[in-house]
């Protein structure tokens, strides 16, 4: 599957920045014409599953870490084959979040499937 990475996006926010608007107004303007722009690309035979846009990646900031992560989850989420589902998961061990959302994912399909009762209260 093909994730679709818009890199720079703070760049972007800039090239569209109109001094009248303020930082919010900006970057909802710019998320809008983004999605104009998207909008062959995802409407392609072969669409991207997902589009994940970073910015400020060159600074070292704590903003990294929530980019990569929803970079990861968007990965994840993307692919439709179990095999690769459970590899890409079991790679990510140092993400105990992706890991154990995976693994209940996964449960209550198999549970499902074999009509077994799953409790939300932790009891089976």
């Amino acid at each position: 599957p093909v994730i679709a990475v818009f890199m720079k996006f703070d760049d972007f926010i800039s090239q569209v920045f109109d001094i009248d608007l303020d930082d919010d107004e900006n970057r909802t303007a710019a998320e809008t014409k983004l999605a104009e722009l998207q909008a062959p690309l995802f409407k392609c035979k072969f669409p991207p599953r997902a589009g994940v846009c970073l910015e400020d990646m060159h600074f070292n900031v704590e903003g990294h870490q929530e980019q990569v992560k929803k970079l990861i989850e968007q990965t994840a989420g993307s692919l439709n084959n179990l095999a690769l589902e459970l590899l890409f998961v079991s790679i990510q061990q140092n993400n105990l979040e992706l890991c154990m959302k995976y693994a209940v994912k996964h449960f209550k399909m198999f549970a499902a499937e074999l009509n077994l009762k799953v409790s939300t209260t932790g009891s089976y």
